[in-house]
């Protein structure tokens, strides 16, 4: 199909490079074969094209007889709604071929609009540099496997795994490989299997930026050679969606206003809500109301706006926290019947019903959706533990949050918040301190957080520390008191949540 990646025309469109036929935004279900007859013959719109030469490109020169290229044809003619009779879209023209009929509309605009709207991602073939062409499987299997993963990312286009792999030992550089794929991030990777030791090696690749973003190895005994392969790509997948979100980002904040478009917002959003601040919450919020003014059905921005209001009320940052929460309800609930199959939506709707209507198990339930959705993402996972960390569960999780950190060895500081507090409602408070404390330095603004800090050093008997913590959580928020705390936190336990405000009450927060 030359180097354009999606081709529109009536009411079709075709991704080249994810192997995929719409009908108005719906996949139409095609064989492999047939949809390679249709791409070839609306890649070429007005041509007549014999026989021999579809065999040449459809069937790779392989000798096939008239019936069937003939039923291929009435396969093509099928999935496009048309028919033998009509042949509006796919004409014979008797003796000499066919001749695609219909009208291609903005090609070139297509494969931009795709590129602009998500991170567009090819994965090259790993390459086997074992001096072994036996282990080629092993390769193989290693980059199907982080295509299948990464592909569980509803905010990644990735590009199908047989267009990769027809670049396999290309000479092309990366941008060509870039420019004929429709994306801008290449990721390329080798392993090496000696004995009883494998490396693997990773990198990502900015391809119209002209970069490396990020590159890793790893090294590993080879116990259970499946299990290897699973924990390396999960490292591998997670910290590769991480690095392209960020570069992402870093692109979208250099964009002039006219050329921002929702996913834009989106990452500008996201950015802005991780830095737990008032005014960041609702600057966050903004971006995010702008991403829906783009496109009203984008569900991750709907559960975005869910979480800052979530932010606001559990830091005592809004004005009214009842009200807050059920803004926040609103939303969540918004992103999920927008999009019910969008894994982040139930992750943030799981905290909606935990903090809104403190029912927990229900909470609990969106969460393992959005894990079963996508059980290599390391960020459900934390956002499951930390619902955990309020539901009763904390021995889970901390178990699932180590689960999260081996998937994402760069994992954000909130893991130190939600293990600490785990830490904290087990009564293992020497353990939990080194770790709420770093929030100090690092999220200052973070109310909620600091009070479990101060909460900590009051179970310590470290009360002088504790009155200070106490005095840095009514800077973060002057209305983050004890009857907030009483009121809002969400803790399912009423033991733990006795042990929580009885410890602030000593840390010396009143109100």
């Amino acid at each position: 199909m030359g180097s354009t990646a999606i081709i529109s025309f009536e009411e079709f469109q075709i991704n080249a490079a994810r192997g995929e036929l719409t009908r108005n935004g719906r996949v139409v279900a095609v064989e492999p074969q047939v949809f390679d007859l249709i791409s070839y013959l609306v890649s070429h719109p007005g041509t007549v094209i014999s026989r021999d030469e579809l065999i040449a490109h459809v069937w790779a020169g392989r000798i096939v007889s008239d019936s069937a290229i003939s039923t291929r044809i009435n396969a093509a003619r099928t999935a496009l709604g048309d028919d033998g009779q009509a042949q509006k879209l796919i004409r014979t023209i008797p003796r000499r071929g066919f001749r695609f009929e219909g009208t291609i509309r903005d090609a070139a605009t297509s494969s931009t609009l795709a590129m602009a709207e998500k991170p567009a991602v090819a994965v090259l073939p790993f390459e086997n540099i074992s001096g072994d062409p036996e282990q080629t499987y092993f390769s193989d299997g290693m980059t199907d496997d982080v295509i299948t993963e990464l592909s569980r990312y509803d905010e990644l286009f990735v590009i199908a795994r047989h267009s990769s792999f027809a670049f396999r030992a290309s000479t092309l550089t990366a941008g060509d490989l870039a420019r004929k794929l429709g994306v801008r991030y290449i990721v390329e990777g080798s392993v090496r299997r000696s004995g009883k030791r494998i490396r693997v090696t990773a990198h990502l690749i900015d391809a119209i930026g002209g970069n490396d973003i990020w590159s890793e190895r790893f090294d590993r005994d080879i116990r259970d050679i499946f299990e290897v392969q699973d924990e390396i790509t999960s490292v591998i997948v997670n910290t590769l969606v991480g690095a392209i979100e960020r570069q992402h980002r870093r692109t979208s904040l250099l964009k002039s206003g006219e050329a921002v478009n929702a996913y834009d917002h989106f990452l500008r959003a996201l950015d802005l809500n991780y830095r737990m601040e008032p005014d960041k919450a609702r600057a966050a919020r903004t971006e995010a109301e702008k991403a829906l003014e783009c496109d009203p059905r984008f569900a991750r921005a709907h559960a975005l706006v869910a979480w800052t209001h979530i932010s606001e009320a559990s830091n005592a940052w809004a004005e009214d926290t009842r009200e807050a929460l059920d803004r926040a309800k609103i939303s969540g609930l918004a992103g999920v019947s927008t999009n019910a199959r969008e894994p982040f939506a139930h992750a943030v709707l799981g905290w909606v019903y935990m903090w809104s209507d403190k029912a927990f198990e229900r909470g609990l339930e969106e969460q393992r959706r959005a894990v079963e959705a996508n059980p290599g993402n390391a960020q459900f996972r934390s956002m499951l533990a930390f619902s955990m960390t309020y539901a009763g569960r904390s021995a889970e999780a901390l178990t699932a949050l180590d689960e999260a950190m081996q998937l994402n060895p760069y994992y954000p500081e909130l893991f130190h918040v939600f293990y600490g507090r785990a830490l904290f409602n087990l009564r293992r408070y020497d353990e939990a301190m080194p770790r709420l404390e770093r929030i100090r330095s690092s999220q200052p603004f973070h109310a909620n957080a600091l009070a479990h800090v101060a909460a900590c050093y009051a179970a310590l008997g470290r009360l002088e520390e504790a009155r200070e913590t106490v005095a840095e959580v009514r800077r973060a928020s002057a209305g983050y008191t004890l009857s907030h705390a009483r009121k809002y936190v969400a803790y399912a336990d009423p033991a733990e949540k006795d042990h929580f405000l009885k410890n602030l009450a000593r840390a010396g927060l009143a109100g």
